[in-house]
């Protein structure tokens, strides 16, 4: 169970209702997101969030509870006119026709991009993810566009610098040639070539030959060759060149490349020794050495991207060589592996194969689809592992685990490929082995199904006893003569891993389980506080409350109870909820916290500036202490340097509330929030959570 590193998600929501909004901001803080929304209740109120800087991730429009004067083709219009990309869902109630399509349809025909009833939460954040991941690949699309447009204007500058001479040619024509070729064949260094048949431009006698020996060459994907023919000089002369060819992009296109030198200047044996060492595999193997594989692996990339070629990526474990080397070392392990090897090697002769690491080889096959490739994968396990390997009077039986997954266009990420491969085989190997496996990508659970995981999980911590608490320094930037301290709630799992409450506790901190968990931490941290507290340290400790706490009317008087005889003063504990669970409670947390005061404790806020109006949200409620979501301190060192977070620091200080910034990691986020007004810090670079409350609160940080 690892905890969710998800970006904050920014929500444009257009509904007449505010307790709707927030309840639609909950469904996603749920699911783990922290959250900044803006909610559109009019026209102006849409031109001011789309005025501004600030990106948007998603529109929600509630379609029955629509702001009054607002449709759904009014906001998308005035959208589009921004020029904002921004993906819209559409809720809609139950339809009592019978064929809602029709509405649907008119919908889709405006842009919205899906529409959902409004209580499939489980749609709507499945839907979400989906938008966003497109929306994010949109974005990063825009930013790569960009960042290639300059690269090919400083290349094209280096080319134009280059005293190589230098051709790109596509499908026979010419693409670009620089100055030093122009003026190689006599041309005005400005000349453009592009859109000219290559051949034209070599001797007649060699036209034909050069012409084809190009096309197969962009063909078969070569990685690397040779080329020598006269080219025309002035259509008259002749100039006698050798030019290495190699595949590259250009334009965003696949192309080759020719570096091209007068022969009489050529050292011919040191290229040529070059041109052995790369482009041939080992002689006795038959395998190619890691990089020329990889240069290989990035020819197959461009012309499956181009529409060239089909190809799949192959993984091959000998399942027997690390028990082999730990039976029998060096001796035995090494002259196995190269036996194998050269079987493999002579199995895969047509395709292009290398050693990768110990007991892994690495394939690239011409296959299109996974029918190729498994029988392929058949008759390599049969070719290799029919007979045993003899060693001396021993036989050692060959076994395989081959993983693969197939190169499309969408795939241009080869390190991603390599790794997803070699998972492949792995299971390949949990499965016995002398087998094929396709690389899966794994399915996410339902978010009832986790829930239903996690609260199962919960009970059994419950039950052994596998909760620990650990204690996270709070420093005042301010001066204090308190210590103060957060508790922090760790799960251990049936294989002794260990959670952090954080990651799970927003999906059941509702529930009446966690009051249990919430019992069981109250007695723990006032059993540290006391023995902290025999010091004569004075010590506030921070305690976080599941939302439940605010429902239940028997658990504050308990904890009183609890701390009366720990002998534990109620004013050394500050009682935290989060912002959520305030939102979600919004009628019974003033109630609540008004008892925390009677009881003697501080009141504290956590996760705070996600919900739709978080300065209106706390103002009912006399709190003492506010802490920011965690995605403020991100921002710190995002391309808005933490505006929002300064200006929320600002308005809470004119409140009179201290203010928390949670998750500081670095000097980096540390340095801006000494000139912000900031009461508090807590996180990693200060000190990481620890299971007594020692923290040096005297030293330089």
């Amino acid at each position: 169970m690892e905890q969710e590193n998800r970006d904050t998600v920014r929500l444009l929501i257009v509904d007449a209702s505010s307790e709707e909004a927030e309840a639609l901001l909950n469904v996603y803080r749920d699911a783990g997101y922290s959250t900044r929304a803006h909610h559109v209740t009019s026209m102006e109120n849409l031109e001011d969030a789309l005025s501004g800087h600030q990106k948007w991730d998603l529109m929600i429009i509630s379609a029955a509870e629509l702001p009054e004067g607002l449709t759904v083709s009014l906001v998308l219009d005035r959208v589009d006119q921004q020029g904002r990309d921004i993906p819209s869902i559409v809720l809609a109630e139950h339809p009592e026709e019978e064929h809602p399509e029709e509405e649907h349809l008119e919908l889709f025909k405006l842009g919205v991009r899906s529409v959902i009833a409004r209580d499939n939460d489980e749609l709507l954040l499945l839907t979400s993810d989906r938008e966003i991941e497109d929306l994010n690949t949109r974005r990063h699309y825009r930013r790569m566009s960009v960042a290639l447009n300059e690269s090919e204007k400083q290349r094209r500058n280096l080319l134009d610098d280059q005293v190589d001479a230098i051709i790109y040619i596509s499908e026979g024509l010419v693409k670009y040639s620089n100055p030093a070729f122009n003026e190689l064949v006599g041309l005005d260094a400005g000349a453009s070539l592009a859109g000219k048949t290559f051949s034209d431009l070599v001797a007649e006698n060699d036209r034909k030959d050069v012409g084809e020996f190009l096309i197969s060459i962009e063909d078969s994907g070569q990685a690397l060759a040779a080329i020598q023919c006269p080219l025309l000089v002035d259509q008259e002369g002749e100039v006698p060149v050798r030019a290495m060819v190699s595949p590259t992009s250009f334009d965003g296109r696949y192309t080759l490349s020719l570096l091209v030198r007068p022969q009489e200047l050529e050292d011919t044996p040191e290229i040529e020794q070059e041109e052995v060492e790369v482009a041939r595999p080992d002689s006795e193997t038959h395998l190619y050495d890691k990089n020329a594989f990889k240069e290989q692996l990035d020819v197959a990339m461009q012309r499956v991207v181009a529409g060239k070629d089909k190809f799949a990526l192959l993984c091959i474990t000998l399942d027997s060589l690390r028990a082999l080397h730990a039976k029998g070392g060096k001796r035995v392990s090494q002259p196995y592996h190269k036996e194998v090897s050269s079987r493999l090697g002579l199995e895969l002769i047509e395709h292009k194969a290398a050693s990768w690491s110990g007991d892994c080889i690495m394939a690239l096959v011409k296959a299109g689809d996974e029918k190729a490739v498994r029988e392929l994968a058949g008759q390599i396990i049969k070719g290799v592992t029919e007979e045993a390997v003899v060693l001396g009077n021993n036989e050692l039986p060959v076994k395989l685990s081959l993983g693969s997954v197939i190169l499309t266009d969408s795939s241009s990420d080869l390190k991603t490929q390599l790794v997803r491969a070699r998972h492949a085989a792995t299971q390949a190997q949990k499965e016995g082995g002398s087998k094929l496996c396709f690389y899966q990508k794994r399915k996410i659970n339902a978010v009832s199904s986790v829930e239903k995981h996690l609260a199962g999980m919960v009970s059994q911590a419950l039950k052994h006893d596998n909760f620990k608490l650990k204690y996270q320094p709070v420093v005042s930037l301010k001066g204090s003569s308190e210590k103060h301290f957060e508790v922090q709630l760790r799960m251990i799992d049936v294989r002794g891993r260990e959670h952090d409450s954080v990651t799970f506790r927003n999906k059941l901190d509702k529930n009446t389980l966690w009051s249990k968990v919430d019992r069981w931490q109250v007695i723990e941290a006032g059993k540290e506080l006391l023995n902290s507290t025999r010091s004569k340290d004075k010590i506030r400790l921070f305690l976080h409350l599941g939302g439940n706490a605010i429902l239940e009317k028997e658990f504050l008087p308990w904890m009183g109870v609890a701390l009366k005889a720990a002998g534990i003063p109620t004013s050394s504990v500050v009682v935290e909820v989060s912002e959520q669970n305030i939102v979600r409670f919004n009628k019974q947390a003033p109630g609540f916290f008004e008892a925390v005061k009677a009881l003697g404790c501080s009141t504290g806020i956590s996760e705070f500036g996600c919900s739709l109006n978080p300065m209106e949200t706390i103002a009912p409620l006399a709190l003492d202490y506010v802490k920011v979501d965690p995605s403020f301190t991100k921002d710190l060192t995002s391309e808005s340097q933490g505006e929002e977070l300064k200006e929320m620091i600002l308005a809470l200080s004119e409140e009179g509330q201290k203010v928390i910034v949670p998750q500081v990691q670095s000097a980096v986020e540390m340095a801006p929030l000494w000139h912000t007004g900031v009461d508090f810090i807590q996180g990693d670079f200060l000190q990481e959570p620890a299971e007594h409350m020692d923290f040096d609160f005297e030293g330089e940080f």
